[in-house]
Parts: structure tokens; sequence; C-alpha cells
């Protein structure tokens, strides 16, 4: 286990090197996730992005508790402790098991301290419920592909981002995609893809007139459905600030139809 620990620090220290457009945001050494130089947060080169995380969670749940006909409905993730840009692991366990529903909770450590918690809500899906009484009016998001690429190309931690430039009755809209896959030698999930991305409904809700001023401590994804393709769609839903605390929601969507929602807490930075 020291070995293997000796392996990923060593991993770490290769950061600094230029990287290819594309690589992966973190490569698995011994068992532990080694954040590469463009894994880092916004707010600091020694820290890692925090929604990032949130993607390996998704996808360990993924693969060690998701099967035939079990949905992951939500997951909530407390980014409580700066996640330094140093190897992580990450444990699950199985807080609730019954026939319809799986409570997972899943803890990520930076060495022996614990810097990020999530717990993740399994619901076994089946056949469609009846219909309800009411029904939102569905915003049509505009395909990203006729709003077209950025002027500008972002720093490779910030993905894409494609905003509909236009409000359509008050909403504001946006479309995000990953530019680099999350783990290498390994294909993106839609479940690590929609986790990683949910994390954008604070900088869309709080960004202010010249920069984004407010950082968010955590973010809830619901999902009534898994995502198709790369792309997802926050559409501004709501967003209340008093005494310096900011809460916002975000409705998601694919380039099919709305999937779910994305809501967080943030503070000023």
């Amino acid at each position: 286990m020291i070995e293997a620990s000796a392996q990923a620090e060593k991993t770490v220290s290769r950061g600094s090197e230029s990287l290819s457009a594309g690589e992966a945001f973190f490569e698995s050494v011994g068992g532990a996730f080694v954040p590469r130089a463009h894994a880092r947060s916004p707010w600091s080169e020694d820290l890692v992005h925090g929604r990032l995380v949130s993607g390996l969670m998704a996808r360990e749940v993924e693969r060690r508790h998701l099967g035939a006909d079990l949905h992951p409905a939500r997951m909530t993730t407390d980014l409580f402790r700066p996640i330094p840009m140093s190897p992580l692991t990450i444990d699950t366990v199985i807080r609730r098991e019954g026939k319809r529903l799986i409570v997972v909770e899943v803890t990520v450590r930076s060495g022996d301290v614990p810097v990020a918690l999530s717990t993740v809500q399994i619901l076994r899906s089946g056949p469609p419920g009846p219909d309800v009484a009411w029904v939102p009016e569905y915003y049509a998001a505009p395909s990203p592909e006729v709003i077209g690429p950025p002027p500008r190309v972002a720093p490779k931690h910030f993905g894409e981002v494609r905003r509909v430039e236009q409000s359509v009755g008050g909403r504001r809209f946006s479309w995000f995609r990953e530019t680099c896959e999350l783990l290498q030698g390994h294909r993106d999930t839609p479940f690590g893809t929609l986790a990683a991305a949910a994390d954008w409904v604070s900088p869309f809700t709080n960004m202010g007139t010249d920069r984004l001023a407010y950082i968010n401590a955590d973010v809830t994804l619901y999902c009534s459905r898994l995502p198709v393709g790369p792309w997802i769609g926050f559409e501004n839903l709501d967003h209340v600030q008093s005494g310096g605390v900011a809460v916002s929601v975000c409705a998601l969507h694919d380039t099919v139809g709305r999937i779910g929602t994305a809501a967080s807490a943030a503070l000023p930075y």
C-alpha cells in the first residue's frame, strides 16, 4: 500500500507537464484517483475542481451498485473541505437496501482525511405511473449545434459552454459538455457525466455582471432519466439570496428534452 501511495504521489508530481487536448482529468494508480493538472479548481491551482469529484463518486456508485432496472434518482454532494491536488480514494457503503430503494453513502478521502460526502438514492424503475394533474410548461431549448461554439476556447477544466444569448420569457439557458474524459482508459458514463456537470448550477445562476463572486459548498441532482449524449442543458429556474447565502435551481436538459433539476447553496467568495 505504501508503494502504491508513493507511485500515486509520483504521478501527481508530473502534473505541471504540458497536457495534450482531451487528456483525462484523472488516472487510476494503486487504487487511488490521481488528478492531473487540468483537474484544478477555478478557485485555486492547489485544489481539485469539486464537480470532477462528484463525477468520480457517481462513477463508483455505477460500478459497484447499479444494475438492471436500478436508476440513480438523486445525488446530494457535500464539498465540506477543500480538495487538494493529491491522490483521492473513494469508499461506498449501502445504508439501506429494499426491494424498490437503495441508499448509498460515498466518502472521498485525501490520505486519511474525508473531503467530500455524497448520498445517492437509487430507485427500481418499472412501468410508468398514471398522469398527474399539473405539469410545467417546458422550455424548448435550442440545439447546441444551432448556437455554435464559443468565440474563445476555455481552459480544459471548464469544458465547453454554449449560451443562448437572448433570454426567453426571462429564462436563461446554457449548454455544457466536457472536453476531457473523467478517468484515463475509461469511457465516460451518463450518470458520471451528469453528476460532474450538475455543479454548474451555481455559476450559471450566481454569475455577476463581470465575475463569479459565489462559491457553492454542495449540489443536489435529481434525474428522472439519464442523459442521452454529452450535452447537458441548464435552464435557470430560481435564485434567492439573503444574508450572504444564495440558493439556486436549474432545470436540466439533454438534446432530447428535460431530464431533472440541480440545486445548490453558495456563499460569497
